[in-house]
């Protein structure tokens, strides 16, 4: 039986609201605890191993686009079931963090996932989500719980145009009908215009361990040439056979996967993808 299956399977019950304005189900905080409890910081050698083992067990849970989008305000949304591909990844890397403290819970979890997910760790509506993967990594590297280790490869530089968000409102519940909401989102966007930033082309994801600074672990941004837009998606680096992989929330499979073609194989299907940013979780 699938993990995720496993998961959704723990108990069901109505959607809670908590006080702190938090959105969840029962069977996710108890599918966080036995995450938490499996995977203590000490199980584990290696930082990467650590994450890839929390994140495998989230697959087989299915893929939902937007899962984010259509509440009231900007509660802080948590489903193990129904992910894509950025919740995943922010998921995932808030179990980890978590792990590290003191006593770890849910609730702990909930507040690494806020700090995670919002501009300077603070949830202040839904201009305060770090919506653009390039929000994401500036501000969390600031808060010191990322870093970028794109450098560390022989790597190209793309210019960023971030404006896909106010140039097509229409595909955003939260923006389609609020032109207020359209100008905030649009005078964050211009603060990261004109900025470059590094990432290893698609052609050079052939080689192996010692040709590219991958470690298993990372998030890997898939950096695309659509207009407005700097990365497409996000998933985690493992290595089999010497050859770099990706697990990912998967739009295809409808679910997450450890992707059995290689990221090299992957991007280079992808005419709109030009390669990926590393990130790599502090220790």
């Amino acid at each position: 039986m699938k993990r995720g299956v496993t998961i959704a399977m723990l108990i069901l019950v109505p959607i809670i609201a908590a006080a702190q304005d938090i959105i969840y189900e029962k069977c996710d905080s108890m599918a966080i605890e036995r995450i938490l409890q499996k995977h203590s910081w000490n199980t584990h050698k290696e930082s990467g191993k650590h994450i890839l083992a929390i994140a495998e067990e989230f697959i087989g849970c299915k893929y939902v686009p937007n899962t984010l989008d259509g509440h009231n305000g900007e509660p802080l949304y948590i489903n193990c079931t129904r992910l894509d591909c950025t919740t995943f990844v922010e998921l995932v890397t808030a179990i980890a963090l978590s792990t590290k403290e003191a006593s770890p819970s849910f609730a702990t979890v909930c507040c690494n996932l806020e700090r995670l997910r919002y501009r300077g760790g603070r949830r202040e509506g839904y201009a305060s989500r770090l919506h653009y993967t390039s929000w994401w990594i500036a501000d969390n590297a600031c808060k010191g719980i990322v870093k970028e280790v794109t450098t560390g490869t022989s790597h190209k530089f793309q210019r960023l145009n971030i404006d896909f968000m106010s140039t097509h409102p229409e595909s955003y519940a939260m923006l389609s009908n609020d032109t207020a909401m359209q100008a905030r989102i649009a005078m964050l966007e211009k603060q990261f215009r004109g900025i470059d930033v590094p990432y290893i082309p698609k052609e050079l994801l052939n080689g192996g361990k010692e040709c590219i600074n991958v470690k298993d672990g990372d998030i890997i941004a898939l950096v695309t040439t659509i207009d407005g837009l700097d990365v497409s998606h996000v998933g985690f680096a493992f290595w089999t056979d010497d050859r770099l992989h990706l697990l990912h929330a998967s739009s295809g499979k409808g679910e997450v996967i450890k992707d059995p073609a290689t990221l090299f194989d992957y991007q280079k299907s992808k005419s709109k993808q030009c390669g990926i940013r590393v990130i790599r979780i502090e220790d």
